[in-house]
């Protein structure tokens, strides 16, 4: 069941079988924000990697609680039925964009961003938002392996922006990161080919100090490699019919349809939602045929972990990871995603037809167990809820499979020294300082669709090798056409999805252990859970110099925003 929090919330989902601690109201928001308050003040100036108090640790317990109310509390039996009133909009399928290609063989890209206004996030409210060609996220983007393309961007924005190619190996000076700033109201062009296995990336923005609030107001894509693989394999591969994006995503929206970001001090751990979108909908359905069908599945969260599974724990396959797909299935009953991260999934419908499966996240089987900070979670980290309805019909007239072997992933092997990165959770000597100076308060002078917050990006509160981001400083340097082990350690009390840019790279081991069977493929997001230690191979064929480095970083966004990141030059 959900519960209706008011008129202002129609069906505004929540852990289920909790419901009764889910009632909105004034009197209550005001408590919470007392509460939040309260437990900052204490927690100012200690470390919680330290053996603390008492009193602070009864705080630090306090402000797990708090996530908790917030967000509703833990729990659901296995055979709870479909939530009344959820799954009521149909699931957009953003549209394809293939370009066109002139006389010289090179395909263009229009990519217009945009404000516009959404009228589906709170039923009638309309929100702010911002999108690619519309009024959020953005068309799928179809490039061929290989072939020269060229993207001409237009930023409609009032303030700077960069497209980032997420999972693409390009060159530094196309890569879109914080280097490559379009300011307000001006156009660029970007060419590249990407010689890469086919996969599903993804693109949004990347301007140093403000990652979070743009990707949070609606900017982000799919971008889709194709090499025709998987149709000779005969797997799924007809968009919208048999194979379908899925970009999830949470978000909080105020009473008047605003979208709310980082108004707590809880959410410089990561901001987190208490509305889950897919495709830019509430908890939306869609017919799918009862066959074998694909979801490329991206987590588009700023913060949030999912642990995926269908409501009735049917089994699936992964047959791609974040770069590519695996050179075999691999069975699942649940697939942990983290901010960033993709994975094409397929699951066998031949026999649902005429029935209605859900797709949700059983968070509290995993998600608490990946951090040792209680500050670091909410009450949807603790519980299990609702994605998406799937509602199967008859099957198409000419269905896929799923293939016993898929592509060939070749063995790395390094040729340089081993190159280590260390995680670092919050300064809370320097959140001390920032709260003592104005809290939350925005030094940036740029707002966000509908007036919102554009957050508190540039502050040095997450560390990598006790280094924070600093524009003018490479961190490292890689040698062109090399192969690197790199050894990334977690030293701190969260899971953090470590990134790195204009590579794939392979997982060659977890505290010294194999990775699973889908991890084996090619990724460029890992997670690193706390207290880990992942070692990572991969060969640096693309050149990016000093006046536009790569990164490496956090993929929580509020991390990266605020010094959890780093830059090298590949030469």
């Amino acid at each position: 069941m959900s519960h209706d929090f008011s008129n202002k919330y129609p069906n505004k989902p929540v852990p289920v079988a909790q419901q009764d601690m889910a009632i909105d109201s004034p009197k209550r928001r005001h408590a919470l924000k007392t509460l939040v308050q309260g437990a900052a003040t204490v927690l100012t100036g200690v470390a919680l990697t330290e053996q603390v108090t008492a009193s602070a640790q009864a705080q630090a317990q306090a402000m797990g609680m708090m996530g908790g109310m917030m967000g509703g509390m833990p729990g659901q039996s296995k055979s709870a039925s479909i939530s009344s009133g959820l799954f009521t909009h149909p699931m957009p399928i953003p549209p394809q964009l293939k370009g066109e290609a002139d006389s010289s063989g090179v395909r263009t890209y229009a990519l217009n961003v945009m404000a516009g206004q959404h009228s589906e996030l709170v039923p009638g409210l309309k929100t702010a938002t911002w999108g690619y060609n519309g009024a959020i996220l953005g068309p799928t983007i179809r490039v061929p392996q290989g072939k020269p393309v060229r993207f001409d961007i237009s930023n409609g924005l009032d303030q700077s922006t960069t497209v980032h190619w997420h999972g693409a190996h390009v060159p530094g000076h196309a890569d879109g990161g914080p280097h490559n700033l379009i300011a307000a109201g001006k156009q660029t062009s970007v060419s590249f080919s990407l010689n890469q296995p086919a996969a599903t990336l993804w693109y949004h923005p990347h301007p140093d100090n403000r990652t979070g609030p743009q990707v949070y107001a609606g900017l982000a894509g799919l971008l889709l490699v194709d090499d025709g693989l998987d149709a000779r394999l005969g797997m799924p591969h007809t968009y919208g019919v048999d194979d379908f994006p899925v970009v999830i995503q949470d978000r909080r929206i105020t009473e008047k349809g605003q979208l709310d970001y980082m108004n707590s001090m809880m959410d410089i751990m990561g901001m987190k939602g208490d509305r889950f979108l897919v495709n830019g909908i509430e908890q939306p359905f869609v017919g799918v045929p009862g066959q074998w069908i694909r979801l490329r599945l991206l987590n588009g969260s700023n913060a949030r972990i999912y642990n995926l599974c269908f409501a009735d724990e049917r089994p699936f396959h992964v047959v791609a990871s974040d770069a590519g797909l695996l050179e075999q299935p691999a069975e699942r009953t649940e697939l942990v995603l983290a901010p960033a991260e993709r994975a094409e999934i397929m699951v066998d419908l031949g026999d649902m037809q005429g029935k209605k499966l859900v797709l949700r996240s059983d968070s509290a089987k995993v998600i608490p167990g990946l951090n040792r900070m209680p500050m670091a979670m909410d009450g949807y980290d603790k519980g299990r809820f609702d994605l998406l309805e799937l509602r199967v019909g008859a099957p198409t007239a000419k269905t896929g499979h799923l293939p016993k072997r898929m592509a060939s992933i070749p063995t790395l092997k390094a040729d340089a020294p081993i190159r280590k990165f260390t995680l670092q959770d919050m300064n809370m000597g320097k959140m001390r300082r920032m709260m003592m100076g104005g809290g939350l308060q925005s030094d940036n002078k740029s707002t966000g669709p509908g007036g919102m917050s554009m957050g508190i990006g540039g502050r040095h509160l997450f560390s990598i090798n006790d280094q924070y981001m600093n524009p003018k400083v490479i961190n490292e340097r890689v040698k062109l056409g090399s192969t690197e082990i790199w050894h990334v350690a977690n030293d701190g009390m969260m899971a953090h999805p470590f990134h790195v840019h204009g590579i794939s790279f392979q997982v060659l081991s977890r505290d010294g252990a194999q990775p699973p069977a889908y991890e084996r493929g090619w990724k460029d997001v890992v997670l690193v859970h706390s207290g880990q230690t992942v070692q990572l191979i991969a060969r640096f064929d693309q050149p990016a110099g000093d006046d536009h480095p790569f990164m490496y970083h956090c993929h929580i966004l509020e991390h990266e925003d605020n010094g959890m990141m780093g830059q090298f030059t590949v030469s």
